[in-house]
């Protein structure tokens, strides 16, 4: 059997260190362009192949092994770090950065601290590569200044201009799967609580979502959105009885608020949590609810920037991209489960797409 040519061939061959062959084998350019054309023009002559057991296994180790931090990026917000969600955000794209060998690093936009435009100075002379936006309460100084220099991300709709590339949790699709399910276990008169922060930071698609699912289930007297007075335990029973509603959509307050006044659930009304976080603690009670994979979007908000990165896609585009990802139904106590032999979620496993 014909021995197979190895690197150390290569090498006795042409008075190279073994390392170096391997090295220009692979184009890098420590080894000067001269030296790489001679081996490679060797290493074809000599009929050397790669052997690709060892490749796989180099491969193998390469993935494994923690990359090298080579670059910052800036996460930029307004909110403080004591906001449970600004820094859960914060902390799930920071630890995705660091594993693609980048460095998050957090600048808060404060009255009292340097403004944008010295920022964006700051990020320059220290070789910032890229910027997310994180979740902002006072975006308007965003509008004020240039974004040229960098690839820039926003995560979600807290800054509606300028037209930034944005990562999005599909409210629409999240909100109809989220009703089909209801339907699913037998609800049919579902009522949805949304708050005017909610209806603004997902710039009313879950509002749009209930509205189109109504539309596909004709019904003489569809349930209005409760966005008024959510908070007032007379007007959430009286919207309820009103409507004759068999669950709701809401949030904790109003799980709350209701089973202090004797209400079961599911006994007496369905409940569903608008926005469950899956990285939060489990609460004594078991909710049923949707979670949008707000932690997952976080961190693939990185891989946006970081392909932006490589395109030098910088500024403000012609044509904004948006990355949106679905999220999965959680079970719980506070629906009725779905008979045995229609068992399968209607939620599918969130998806990603540009």
């Amino acid at each position: 059997m014909e021995k197979r040519v190895t690197i150390r061939d290569i090498a006795a061959r042409a008075g190279l260190h073994y390392s170096s062959v391997s090295l220009a084998l692979r184009g890098d350019t420590r080894i000067p362009e001269a030296t790489r054309t001679r081996i490679r023009k060797l290493a074809e002559k000599m009929g050397y192949v790669p052997d690709p057991a060892l490749a796989a296994l180099a491969a193998y180790r390469t993935a494994r092994r923690p990359k090298e931090i080579h670059s910052e990026l800036a996460y930029l917000t307004d909110r403080d770090r004591s906001e449970p969600f600004a820094e859960t955000t914060y902390r799930y794209a920071r630890e995705r950065a660091e594993k693609l060998g980048y460095q998050l690093v957090r600048y808060t936009l404060t009255r009292s601290g340097p403004d944008l435009a010295r920022m964006q100075e700051i990020w320059w002379s220290r070789g910032v590569r890229g910027v997310m936006i994180g979740p902002f309460a006072a975006p308007e100084p965003l509008e004020k200044v240039s974004w040229d220099r960098w690839p820039v991300v926003a995560y979600g709709y807290s800054t509606p201009r300028p037209a930034f590339n944005r990562a999005l949790l599909d409210h629409f699709e999240n909100t109809m799967l989220h009703l089909a399910e209801l339907r699913a276990r037998g609800y049919s008169r579902v009522g949805l609580c949304l708050l005017d922060s909610i209806e603004r930071y997902t710039a009313g698609r879950v509002h749009a979502a209930y509205i189109f699912d109504q539309s596909q289930h004709p019904d003489p007297a569809p349930a209005p959105v409760l966005a008024q007075g959510v908070d007032d335990a007379d007007v959430l029973e009286d919207w309820i009885r009103g409507n004759r509603l068999d669950a709701i959509i809401a949030y904790h307050e109003q799980h709350d608020m209701l089973r202090a006044r004797g209400w079961r659930f599911p006994r007496d009304l369905g409940f569903s949590l608008l926005t469950r976080k899956s990285y939060e603690p489990e609460p004594t009670v078991r909710f049923s609810g949707f979670d949008t994979k707000a932690e997952v979007l976080a961190a693939n908000t990185i891989h946006f920037l970081v392909s932006l990165i490589h395109e030098q896609a910088c500024g403000i585009l012609e044509t904004p991209r948006h990355y949106m990802i679905s999220g999965t139904f959680h079970e719980g106590a506070t629906l009725r489960r779905r008979r045995r032999h229609d068992a399968k979620t209607t939620a599918r496993p969130g998806c990603s797409t540009i």
